[in-house]
């Protein structure tokens, strides 16, 4: 059996491929596209992307400390944003009650304003607390005389105009109404509602 006959050049081309082949090594890898891990990060290696890694915190020539390495070149660090903390809203506290009346009216004209009125009783009344007095509002707790405070539910009174010249605005055991609520100084829309 005969060999098929190869020429000479092209078994001499054939060779010098070879050879460049074998000189060009492996093709490059592509440019990393994060940062290098530290040393043993996600099962890794560092110097597997061939980057060194110095230990954490070391400042490169130049550079600034990443914690993490070098930072790689043409990579721009990210800013810290400092957003300003809102302070935490504070409840307003309620205002202050009404103070006792310094000039008028005196616990008798409160007496004599509920007196007779429809749903008071007719029996004598006394009054506990008050009266409280805010610009040209009053406020005041009643109760019958001879009955114990703990027990006997109060008759709370609210009232407005001149101590010689009283208005009842409310009277009974819940004395915050729409009038009270909207038109009462602070002071005495915390006495007869509680805030």
């Amino acid at each position: 059996m005969s060999r098929p006959f190869v020429a000479a050049p092209a078994l001499a081309a054939l060779a010098a491929l070879a050879a460049l082949l074998a000189g060009c090594g492996a093709p490059p890898e592509p440019l990393p596209t994060s940062p290098p891990r530290p040393a043993g990060s996600a099962g890794e290696p560092s110097s597997s992307i061939g980057v060194p890694t110095p230990p954490a915190g070391t400042p490169p020539a130049g550079g600034v400390p990443t914690g993490t390495g070098y930072p790689l070149p043409g990579a721009t660090l990210p800013t810290t944003r400092v957003v300003p903390t809102t302070p935490t809203p504070t409840t307003t506290p309620p205002p202050p009650p009404a103070p006792v009346c310094t000039a008028g009216p005196s616990k008798q004209q409160m007496l004599d304003l509920v007196k007779g009125k429809p749903g008071i009783p007719t029996k004598p009344l006394e009054v506990r607390f008050g009266p409280y007095c805010a610009r040209t509002w009053q406020f005041a707790i009643l109760g019958l005389v001879g009955e114990d405070e703990d027990t006997d539910e109060p008759l709370l009174v609210v009232s407005s105009g001149k101590p010689s010249k009283l208005t009842l605005v409310e009277a009974g055991a819940d004395v915050c109404s729409d009038r009270v609520t909207r038109d009462a100084p602070p002071g005495i829309r915390v006495r007869a509602c509680g805030s």
